[in-house]
């Protein structure tokens, strides 16, 4: 018996379908621009069509559909308190200034971040929301033909949903699902998500270096790779020339991952992932404090992290706790209705029914809808009105209640000494300052204090913890200030203070 909904990935060289204990994979091929091309829509919807059997007195079925990460962008945002309708108004308004394209362009949405796992210091009011868009045109592409198909679909980021599968996970961490030809990695900070990057990187470059390795062919290369006895099986040497080339392979992947993120824990997804020794190599090769998981799933057709995740985020009610991707359907709708065999008979209907009407009654009805439409227009722009003083209202808000950031950040650059990294800052409303980072000696974390109190900028500076770094050649620090009262609304620093006497 199938499931009440149906969880679909959709990457960038496949299309993965689970409906309960039946699983459908699909070859994608998209043209240079990464649209789907027109042979592989029409190969889609009859291969969907054929795995659904729809019925036409069935139910539209709901689909729980993941996207890949290429062209998605995420953004953290915090926001004030607001009800639900004002939200909606202040967040369109942050996707104008975040994002490089307008929300009327974009598919977007967002979720209220756990405020538990987030730090406790510098916290803001308000709330923080975690806000994902990509381009309008990618979601009504697939939703044109899963619509076709007689499903209800509904979007979001693949990258979230495979985090549903990680057991106990720390606070930050990363997940890395390896591709046919390009992999995915998600990093989360305290709970949350911080970034998703594409890596060109995939499970092909490993079969390629097995291949140049051992003068082989491509198929040859890939039985190896996939064959879990392959390596145990040869002699010593092939053993010892197969583990090079993919130690190789493995360090260029390392290279990438450590050019974005540097955490303790990684977690593994992808049929490359399934190597005997995929995790620990990768582990050795990203330095050796870093923990590799693979995610283990149960194998089958259509059963991926990703389809599993999703399958776990949502249960098996209609409801997902995940970002949704909104976008407006007018276009998909319009592409999804397919005639049926009383299409004609009422449009024979309903000429008969013109042609006995008067010319006149006919304008009268002809040029109704066109004035409803009018009369709906001006309503929604005479709505709007008051709405445009109120924005303006919240940007002066904004305006004026903004912390001293730069005045702050100008004064530490000055006083930190050579040497001196910053890894995380933070600023409340209040003037509150925390901020972590690493110094050569503990006599720079002294002097450093020294001279932030000196500044006249804060009313007090505390260091509140002072450790040796692993290495034992530098220290880390962390320090608390209070901005004093006069500093801490609009203006900065006071008329009599130039940033060359602070220097001094």
């Amino acid at each position: 018996m199938n499931s009440p909904c149906l969880y679909i990935e959709i990457g960038q060289s496949s299309l993965k379908v689970l409906d309960g204990d039946d699983g459908l994979e699909l070859p994608l091929d998209r043209q240079e621009d990464g649209r789907l091309t027109d042979s592989c829509k029409e190969r889609l919807a009859e291969g969907l069509q054929s795995f659904l059997k729809q019925k036409s007195w069935r139910q539209r079925q709901r689909a729980f559909c993941a996207i890949a990460a290429r062209g998605v962008s995420l953004r953290r945002l915090a926001l004030p308190s607001s009800t639900t309708e004002e939200l909606q108004r202040l967040l369109v308004l942050q996707i104008e200034t975040e994002f490089p394209l307008p929300p009327d362009e974009l598919a977007w949405g967002y979720s209220q971040l756990n405020r538990e796992n987030l730090p406790a210091n510098g916290a803001t009011t308000g709330h923080e929301r975690l806000v994902i868009a990509v381009k309008r045109e990618v979601i009504e592409e697939y939703a044109e033909i899963l619509s076709a198909c007689g499903l209800n679909p509904v979007f979001t980021l693949g990258a979230l949903a495979r985090s549903s599968l990680c057991r106990q996970p720390p606070g930050s961490f990363a997940i890395l699902d390896v591709g046919l030809r390009h992999s995915e990695l998600i990093a989360f900070d305290h709970g949350a998500p911080a970034a998703v990057r594409i890596l060109p990187w995939g499970g092909e470059d490993l079969t390629r270096a097995i291949e140049k390795k051992l003068q082989i062919g491509h198929d040859e290369a890939e039985r190896i790779k996939i064959t879990a006895d392959a390596a145990s099986a040869a002699s010593a040497e092939l053993q010892s020339q197969i583990q090079a080339a993919l130690r190789s392979e493995l360090g260029l992947l390392a290279g990438f991952i450590n050019g974005i993120w540097t955490g303790r824990k990684l977690y593994l997804s992808g049929k490359s992932t399934r190597l005997q020794d995929f995790a620990p190599w990768l582990a050795a090769a990203l330095g050796g404090s870093v923990e590799c998981e693979r995610i283990e799933i149960t194998p089958g057709e259509g059963c991926s992290a990703t389809t599993l995740g999703l399958r776990m985020s949502s249960g098996q009610e209609e409801s997902c706790p995940l970002p949704i991707l909104q976008y407006k359907r007018e276009k998909v709708r319009a592409a999804a209705a397919r005639p049926d065999k009383w299409t004609w008979a009422i449009a024979a209907v309903l000429l008969a029914i013109g042609a006995l009407l008067s010319l006149r009654y006919a304008e009268t009805f002809l040029r109704q809808p066109r004035l409803a439409r009018t009369l709906k227009e001006m309503k929604t722009y005479r709505e709007r009105l008051p709405n445009v003083d109120r924005e303006l209202s919240f940007l002066q808000f904004l305006q004026t209640n903004r912390p001293p950031y730069l005045d702050a950040l100008f004064i530490m650059a000055n006083a930190a000494a050579p040497g001196t990294r910053f890894e995380s800052l933070s600023m409340n409303r209040g003037g509150n300052l925390s901020f972590r980072g690493t110094m050569q000696s503990s006599q720079q974390a002294t002097d450093f204090r020294s001279k932030l109190i000196d500044s006249g900028f804060f009313s007090t500076v505390v260091l509140e913890e002072q450790t040796p770094a692993p290495d034992r050649q530098k220290v880390t620090v962390r320090f608390s200030a209070g901005v004093t009262s006069q500093h801490s609304t609009i203006g900065g620093l006071p008329p009599s203070v130039s940033p060359n006497e602070l220097k001094k």
